[in-house]
């Protein structure tokens, strides 16, 4: 059974210290509350000393969106039929499956336990908890209505993962063949095509221009790759800290915006999201320019965001939202419209969750038909490319003139 030493307040807020055995941090809590304290911080003695052997329980992972969405809809369920919440969170913690989510509840459990609010616990844990979790769950805790919050969370978290599983599909058949293109490509320049070259070069033959073409290529490639794997390394890496830095940042996105199609969904996308997590937060009781700035902090595409950023100094100055975007050429008049309608009805949550209900849907429609373009883009592409490779081979074949080779 693991041991469990604890730090607990007694009647007379003194702090006491001592070990339990125990099956949960769950049964240590009750354990110490039934004797008349209250627990300040739980440790597991025992993972501990099995990690100083060098046996650690569980490989730090990532925790999926799925996950999480199970986790708030799980913990939403148990607070809603009465369950207290250490007790719901002990619940939960034997049920993940994850190994890394389950580290995270037990803190959590640990410190909810200690006196620390849940918001304030999951606030520990950024690369799981994002500013806009955990900005409702305090909202809800503040309201006395936690699991309706972490109900419209689970909500949330599927709907996202529902959106990157449709994008993950829709780009898996190009995905393979472009890999298996690239692959045929590989195998006819370095196998098929110095065979068929030195066949050409005894015949001492005057070759057609896509042959010469063909045999100078490969012959680069051959003596040359080595710098030309240097060369697309250093623009790979010199690209991946670009765009870890603003300005490159910035930069990226505002190429992005401006290809066609791909450009009007990444800002569909974008403006979704604005509206929903904004929306969201409104009507969970969230004040406005908090809001503003966990939304400015969820958009993934730099020009959208550096346009909500502008908004909280004209909402201070009472100009509202709708003002500042309309000056925006990113966003839509008809969403720019519809919060102005919003601000003076005084439902401007409602307004935008409509908003983003309707581009998911714009989204959605969207990317099928990028998708129905891209399919027939990478065929012709990879049949052009395989179909130059193949006549260029075969071209000299059909002009052989036999009283050349003598």
């Amino acid at each position: 059974m693991p041991l469990f030493s604890y730090k607990a307040k007694d009647s007379t807020g003194q702090i006491i210290a001592g070990t339990l055995e125990a099956e949960s941090v769950t049964l240590v809590t009750s354990r110490l509350q039934a004797m008349g304290y209250f627990p300040v911080s739980i440790d597991n003695e025992s993972a501990r000393k099995k990690s100083r052997t060098g046996v650690t329980l569980h490989r730090k992972g990532r925790v999926k969106v799925n996950d999480l969405a199970t986790f708030n809809r799980q913990l939403a369920d148990l607070l809603g039929s009465g369950i207290p919440l250490v007790r719901a969170l002990g619940v939960i913690q034997h049920q993940t499956t994850n190994p890394t989510l389950t580290e995270i509840i037990t803190q959590i459990t640990q410190d909810v336990s200690g006196g620390d609010s849940l918001a304030v616990s999951m606030g520990k844990h950024p690369r799981v908890f994002s500013k806009l979790h955990c900005a409702m769950v305090k909202s809800g805790e503040a309201g006395g209505m936690l699991d309706t919050i972490l109900t419209r969370l689970a909500d949330f978290a599927e709907t996202e993962a529902e959106l990157r599983g449709k994008i993950k599909s829709a780009l898996a058949y190009p995905a393979v063949m472009v890999f298996a293109g690239t692959g045929a490509v590989i195998i006819m320049m370095t196998v098929v095509m110095p065979k068929i070259t030195r066949i050409y070069t005894e015949m001492n033959q005057a070759l057609p221009a896509p042959t010469q073409i063909l045999i100078s290529t490969n012959a680069i490639l051959q003596s040359y790759w080595y710098i030309i794997l240097l060369v697309l390394g250093s623009a790979f890496f010199i690209f991946w800290r670009a765009i870890h830095t603003v300005e490159g940042k910035r930069a990226v996105d505002t190429a992005i915006i401006r290809i066609p199609l791909l450009g009007a969904l990444i800002v569909k996308k974008e403006v979704a999201n604005f509206a929903r997590t904004l929306g969201s937060l409104l009507h969970n009781g969230v004040s406005i320019l908090p809001a503003l700035e966990i939304t400015h902090e969820v958009l993934n595409n730099r020009v959208v965001a550096d346009e909500v950023a502008k908004i909280p100094a004209n909402v201070t100055q009472g100009e509202g939202i709708a003002a500042p975007l309309k000056k925006s050429t990113v966003f839509p008049p008809v969403v720019v419209n519809m919060i102005a309608i919003g601000e003076e009805t005084g439902h401007l949550d409602d307004i935008l969750m409509k908003v983003a209900r309707s581009y998911d849907m714009e989204v959605d429609r969207q990317m099928k038909t990028l998708t129905s373009l891209i399919e027939p883009i990478i065929i012709l592409a990879m049949g052009l490319v395989v179909g130059f490779i193949v006549v260029a081979m075969l071209l000299p074949i059909f002009s052989i003139d036999p009283a050349a080779g003598g």
